[in-house]
């Protein structure tokens, strides 16, 4: 699996350490599956209700390996337009997970996503799906990033 970059300042996959608030979390990219992959084991700061993790969280660590998804298999950059989660089962801090992201379709400057958060049997416990919206680079970063 390739390791990814991450972006600066992202709450999630923070790559600069720039944000002593990011979760701090590596996201990969499995060649094989066309997919993105962050592994995650929750901490405690992590609980909205005593030992479950934020559904908030949870919803952003979706976002983020969708859009690392729609970034490998398009090479755009893009913003989420919306998303949508299923939360099936409550995530536990201190539980070993896995994120999953990949790119159902694309039409056009709109890339289809989905995302699962399963535990290390395989039981899933969160479901994303979401549009994103292709951004021209020199929107996000001033000029033509290389």
């Amino acid at each position: 699996m390739e390791e990814l970059p991450g972006s600066k300042g992202c709450f999630v996959c923070d790559g600069t350490g720039e944000n002593p608030r990011s979760l701090g979390l590596k996201i990969f990219w499995d060649v094989e599956a066309k997919q993105s992959v962050i592994g995650l084991v929750p901490e405690e700061s992590w609980c909205g209700f005593e030992g479950f993790v934020h559904g908030g969280i949870l919803a952003a660590i979706c976002d983020d390996a969708m859009a690392w998804a729609a970034r490998k298999e398009t090479g755009a950059w893009s913003m989420t337009a919306n998303i949508s989660v299923r939360f099936l089962r409550g995530v536990l801090a201190g539980g070993s997970y896995e994120a999953r992201g990949e790119l159902a379709r694309r039409d056009g400057k709109k890339f289809h996503t989905h995302a699962v958060i399963r535990d290390q049997e395989g039981k899933t416990y969160v479901e994303a799906k979401a549009v994103f919206v292709e951004v021209p680079e020199e929107k996000l970063f001033g000029e033509k990033a290389e």
